[in-house]
């Protein structure tokens, strides 16, 4: 399970920030109690949340923090190549000095099988040598660590600075202790040499298999997941059941010719309904919503994550209002937190604009985060339990609508926008 993730000099994000799934020593209230019960749970001794929000005003750095996230996944889990795989981490805050030669950092800490590890790199671009020469690699790694839980305490298992590694891993001898390039993490290096029950490996498996992000271009959620589901008879009835949860309710889910898997698109996937005795055929890219779309990209994700895989799953949803109704966000947050559903206790991180799910009595204030820009236009990202004066049991929504928690837009009046900047244009025309 996820216990952190830390961020420093990423996009708008300059000064380190921390998001962080571990439960403060707060209470619910007394009529919230189920909450504390249902969506926490106890994992390598640890307190830890299975849901997280982020709230902020447009452009405040909410899909920042998750885009880090998810680039970092993403870098962890690519094969070790010639080719640099680094260039999305190397992203550095604009608005300072030689901003291209500064380093970005990240940062994970996490549990797996009871272990505790803490992973992390920083990177930078490369730079051209005396004679303007760029080197081999675009960018580069600069530094790289892993350090594992032993009894109470963390010892390093690796660090790294430029190409040259300094290894504690108990097959240290097994593994050249330098990477074949500027931008191989010596993390994916080292699973190469390791059996798959072997830290290096089980970092990376884990999310390589068990994590999913929607942080494409479009924002669409990968539909293969919820195909497999469909294709395979013995688990459509599992699929259905969950569409129906949110009031999808189909008779059957199909694909019309047997077609390979590898092949299947959602043109080619068929949902029946049954009114009056009769069988209504709905063609789910031609007839159907884009929400009820998303909705089934998500359901084989829920399944795979509630149900399917020997591990917690962990899946970063941004702006996950997106095409939903508030009740329809709500029921899937509380069966994230329901643990008579999540039976695996996956985790979910997203970010959202709709202040519905603000309610003690869905997640406690340590499980909302917030957004707002600094006035050099760097991100700042806060816990509501950071906020003293807070009640556990406040309307958070109206409160947070109310400006009380900052990270809100700052919003003007057009006129007068539109009327200073003719004055301006004036002056300086005269």
């Amino acid at each position: 399970m996820i216990v952190e993730f830390s961020v420093k000099n990423f996009r708008s994000i300059k000064e380190l920030q921390t998001i962080s799934f571990v439960a403060t020593g707060l209470k619910s209230a007394e009529k919230y109690a189920e909450v504390d019960k249902n969506n926490i749970v106890e994992e390598g001794g640890m307190q830890l949340f299975k849901t997280l929000g982020i709230y902020g005003a447009n452009a405040s750095g909410k899909s920042n923090v998750v885009k880090a996230f998810s680039c970092f996944i993403k870098t962890i889990t690519q094969e070790p190549s010639s080719q640099s795989n680094l260039s999305e981490l190397c992203d550095p805050f604009l608005f300072q000095e030689n901003a291209a030669e500064t380093e970005s950092f990240f940062q994970i800490v996490l549990i797996i099988t009871g272990v505790k590890y803490r992973y992390g790199f920083t990177v930078k671009r490369n730079k051209p040598n005396k004679d303007g020469i760029l080197g081999y690699s675009q960018e580069v790694v600069t530094n790289e660590w892993l350090y594992g839980q032993k009894q109470k305490n963390m010892r390093p298992l690796f660090k790294r600075s430029g190409q040259k590694v300094n290894s504690n891993l108990p097959d240290a001898d097994k593994i050249p202790t330098s990477t074949p390039y500027e931008h191989s993490l010596f993390l994916t290096y080292a699973a190469a040499f390791q059996t798959r029950e072997e830290c290096c490996n089980e970092i990376r498996n884990f999310f390589k298999f068990f994590t999913i992000h929607n942080l494409n271009p479009l924002n669409h959620i990968d539909s293969d997941t919820s195909i497999y589901y469909v294709y395979h008879s013995d688990e459509k009835k599992a699929m259905i059941d969950l569409l129906s949860v949110f009031d999808l309710k189909y008779h059957d889910i199909y694909i019309e010719e047997d077609l390979p898997i590898e092949t299947i698109t959602k043109n080619d996937i068929f949902l029946t309904k049954r009114k009056h005795n009769q069988d209504v055929i709905l063609n789910l890219r031609k007839n159907e919503s884009e929400g009820t779309q998303k909705l089934f990209d998500l359901a084989g994700l829920l399944l795979r994550a509630f149900n399917s895989i020997p591990s917690s799953g962990f899946l970063i949803l941004d702006e996950i209002d997106s095409n939903f109704h508030p009740a329809l966000l709500i029921k899937l947050i509380s069966l994230f937190n329901n643990p008579e559903i999540n039976k695996a206790n996956s985790q979910l991180l997203f970010t959202s604009h709709d202040t519905n799910l603000m309610s003690p009595a869905i997640a406690r204030r340590d499980q909302f985060y917030f957004t707002e820009k600094n006035e050099d236009e760097s991100t700042r990202l806060y816990s509501l339990a950071d906020l003293r004066g807070i009640r556990n049991d406040a309307d958070f929504a109206r409160q947070y609508l109310g400006g009380y928690y900052g990270a809100l837009p700052i919003l003007e009046d057009y006129e007068t926008t539109t009327t200073t900047n003719e004055r301006t244009v004036e002056l300086e025309t005269k």
